[in-house]
């Protein structure tokens, strides 16, 4: 893998630039690479890879996963 693979790839569940990231991971989802910057990112992807894979609009996605987690912390 040459350094150039890397370059320009930004973090699917945020969006934020991974280049010249120490922090910077790399998941599989079916076959494909997806670029991630920090652990709380990692956290996201793996509950909905099948989600942030497709494509499906970032920010509504972990905004949807955040309230689910309130949800779940605030007994309600």
């Amino acid at each position: 893998m040459s350094a150039d693979s890397t370059r320009d790839e930004i973090c699917v569940v945020c969006g934020k630039a991974t280049e010249g990231n120490a922090g910077t991971a790399h998941l599989y989802h079916d076959g494909r690479r997806f670029a991630l910057c920090c652990p709380m990112c990692v956290e996201m992807f793996q509950r909905a890879p099948a989600r942030f894979a497709s494509g499906e609009h970032r920010q509504t996605l972990v905004q949807q996963m955040l309230d689910e987690i309130k949800w779940r912390e605030s007994g309600s």
